[in-house]
């Protein structure tokens, strides 16, 4: 991978400077204007002062208000400078990996496939997805994205005051891989520790102890089951759960693997106070991907089976 870094970074030289100049040029334009609407706002606050006779805490906080202002302007232009980074860089690094790959930054995965993938037993109150790559890697046709899945909990204090709080019920990427064999019913692999309700679904017992050590598996059809997880399959799966942060889960669904990958980290996202010429984050964002497309690799999707195309 590291070889590869390299590659797409001297490839991406002129345009990664020319990402850090409208950074640079951004936030000239955001100081500009906060410098504007700043000083407006501190000489608003001094006179408001003088007048009710606010003495110096007033005048104090004018200028905490004028910084704030200011700050507050460079900060604005952090949106398009992210905007023209995913559209220049990210988009690049994804076509050097994956030549019959589209990016599409704004959009995402629908909340219904979400919740169809039965991975998941809450409905989220509050649902966003983004940084959608759609592509084939040789046979293998799969979807990815970033997905925010959140629950909404109010609670009430003793003297009655009501508080909410957004829980996350799945945070990281969606992957989602046409599989190399035809199925009809539904597989799900949880991780041993999550609560399941799986109406409909009868729990697999396989023969490999150490994926019964990591996962429970539920599935419409105990059969189907074992033709979709393999001896070579599971010990695929282990080895491609070492290799992410998080712990996978993963549903067999319409003769596709869907695959849940929990992330913390808002990816392929950059700020106004960043600089562009830093190499690190770029790098990580790389092996980020590359990890993603290897997965078809990793399982061997690209192997048909008998009457897969």
């Amino acid at each position: 991978m590291e070889q590869n870094f390299q590659d797409i970074y001297e490839q991406l030289q002129s345009r990664i400077r020319q990402a850090e100049d409208k950074r640079l040029q951004l936030k000239a334009k955001g100081t500009k204007n906060g410098l504007i609407a700043g000083g407006i706002t501190l000489v608003a606050g001094v006179v408001v002062s003088l007048i009710i006779g606010g003495g110096w805490p007033g005048i104090l906080i004018a200028c905490i208000l004028g910084l704030i202002v200011l700050f507050s302007c460079i900060q604005s232009k952090s949106g398009e400078l992210c905007a023209y980074y995913k559209e220049n860089i990210i988009s690049s690094i994804i076509s050097y990996l994956c030549q019959e790959a589209s990016y599409r930054p704004e959009s995402g995965i629908a909340e219904s496939v979400f919740m169809n993938s039965q991975l998941f037993n809450t409905s989220p109150d509050r649902y966003r997805s983004e940084d959608l790559i759609c592509g084939k890697i040789d046979k293998t046709s799969f979807i990815c994205s970033e997905i925010i899945a959140e629950e909404k909990r109010v609670t009430t204090d003793s003297k009655g005051r009501r508080q909410e709080h957004w829980i996350d019920i799945f945070r990281g990427f969606f992957f989602i891989a046409d599989f190399n064999k035809n199925f009809q019913g539904q597989t799900v692999v949880f991780r041993n520790s999550w609560f399941k309700l799986n109406l409909g679904k009868q729990r697999v017992k396989l023969e490999n102890p150490n994926f019964e050590k990591q996962f429970d598996v539920f599935s419409t059809d105990q059969v189907e089951a074992r033709y979709i997880l393999t001896p070579n399959l599971m010990e695929r799966l282990l080895e491609l759960d070492s290799r992410f942060p998080g712990k996978i889960t993963v549903s067999f669904r319409d003769s596709s693997v869907i695959i849940a990958i929990p992330d913390q980290t808002n990816h392929f996202e950059t700020n106004i106070w960043e600089c562009q010429l830093n190499t690190d984050k770029l790098k990580r964002e790389f092996g980020t991907l590359v990890n993603l497309f290897q997965i078809i690799h990793d399982l061997n999707l690209n192997l048909r089976i008998w009457t897969k195309d």
